[in-house]
């Protein structure tokens, strides 16, 4: 496997090597980006609305007045997450309010449109309202912090795997590869494979690829010298060697 092999023109290069972004590296720099940004975005929207939504119930609880609203629709909503609906309208001083809530399928089962609905609200804005009927339940407090989290672990997964890539085109030493195996996944091309290292040992690795070489097919396999387990077939599909370096 190691007769008379070269490497690719610009992995040779002795010192750190200039690489760029690939087409697919900005666009998931980018995507990252907007993660990190809709995290923050997330945790500053979601926690003001849980504030404000405990807020709304408290003031209820303790200011609210009932009336009587009357119902003016009943109905399920359609796709995945069905949610049973009822929407009513009440009057104060001479002012008209429309709402629409969610409501327990056990309760929304016994409403019917043209009936009446005893409903809470607030005297000094009566949009904050909801019927006494069934717990006007607010977002907790630790669905803001969830959210944000996940997307912001979804953006820092992304960064590391761009900054691993980039790593290795930049200090990666170039060995001699064979592919010793692969499957299809809905991502591209897994591959399996074996490549020497600098001492003549042999080590095992598997990455993806956009078309599946054949068994036993050739290939150059990148790895990071303090660490050979940090390997990846070449060419990376997130970085490149800049032109200057890739052209003979």
């Amino acid at each position: 496997m190691t007769n008379n092999w070269t490497p690719p023109d610009g992995l040779g290069y002795s010192s750190l090597r200039p690489v760029q972004l690939t087409g697919a590296g900005i666009a998931l720099l980018v995507v990252a980006a907007m993660m990190l940004l809709g995290a923050v975005a997330a945790g500053i929207g979601l926690g003001t609305t849980a504030r404000r939504q405990a807020k709304d119930q408290r003031l209820l609880q303790e200011q609210g007045v009932n009336t009587d609203a009357q119902i003016t629709r009943v109905w399920r909503s359609t796709g995945k997450d069905q949610q049973h609906l009822v929407s009513y309208r009440f009057t104060v001083q001479e002012s008209e309010y429309v709402a629409r809530k969610g409501v327990p399928p056990r309760i929304w089962q016994t409403l019917r449109a043209g009936s009446s609905l005893l409903v809470r609200f607030l005297p000094s804005n009566p949009k904050v309202n909801h019927p006494i009927g069934w717990d006007d339940t607010p977002m907790p407090n630790w669905v803001p912090s969830l959210v944000s989290g996940e997307l912001a672990v979804i953006a820092v997964v992304l960064a590391m795997l761009l900054r691993k890539q980039v790593r290795l085109l930049t200090e990666g030493r170039p060995a001699p590869g064979i592919v010793t195996g692969w499957r299809r996944t809905k991502g591209g091309t897994v591959l399996r494979y074996e490549f020497v290292l600098l001492n003549g040992a042999t080590a095992k690795g598997r990455g993806k690829s956009r078309r599946p070489p054949a068994i036993g097919s050739p290939i150059c396999v990148l790895y990071d010298p303090e660490n050979p387990r940090r390997n990846a077939p070449y060419p990376l599909c997130l970085v490149k060697l800049t032109k200057s370096l890739n052209t003979p």
